[in-house]
C-alpha cells in the first residue's frame, strides 16, 4: 500500500472516531525530491493555520524533553560504559564522565537551533541536581 492510500485509510479513521469534533486535516503529498526542492525554496516557513505560539511550543517541547531525559536517566548509555546515570554517579570517575555527557547534551541541544528557539531554552539543571552533581556544572 502506498502513502497516499495509507494517508487516505488514516484520515477516514479519525474521521470515523472523532465525527464532527475535527476539521478535515490539511494535507500535501510530494515526492521527497519535490519536498527537499519545496523546503529549499521556502526554508521552514509554515502556513499560518499551522503555527504554534512560541510560549505554547516552548512548553511542549520542555515536556517532551524532560519526559526524555527522565527516562534516559535510567537507561545504559554508551557514553557511560552502558552504566545509567544514576549508576555512573555513585563513583568520581562516573560523576565525571556524567558531567561531560550532560554538557555535551546541553550543548547539542543549543546548537540543534542555533541560538535561539524552544529548545536552545530547555534548562537542564534539574538533571544535575537530581544526580547529585550540581557541583560540577560549570
Amino acid at each position: 500500500m502506498n502513502s497516499k492510500e495509507r494517508a487516505e485509510r488514516g484520515r477516514a479513521m479519525l474521521q470515523a472516531g472523532l465525527g464532527d469534533l475535527v476539521r478535515a486535516p490539511l494535507t500535501q503529498i510530494m515526492t521527497p525530491a519535490q519536498a527537499m526542492e519545496d523546503q529549499g525554496k521556502h526554508g521552514r516557513e509554515v502556513s499560518p493555520e499551522l503555527q504554534i505560539p512560541p510560549e505554547e511550543e516552548a512548553r511542549m517541547i520542555g515536556q517532551m524533553l524532560e519526559r526524555h531525559y527522565r527516562q534516559v536517566l535510567d537507561e545504559p548509555v554508551p557514553a557511560l560504559g552502558d552504566l545509567t546515570p544514576r549508576q555512573a554517579v555513585q563513583t568520581a570517575s562516573g560523576r565525571k564522565k556524567v558531567a561531560i555527557w550532560l554538557k555535551d547534551i546541553e550543548n547539542a541541544t543549543v546548537h540543534a537551533q542555533g541560538s535561539g528557539g524552544a529548545m536552545a531554552a530547555y534548562d537542564f539543571g534539574w538533571m544535575w541536581r537530581e544526580l547529585g552533581i550540581i557541583r560540577l556544572r560549570k
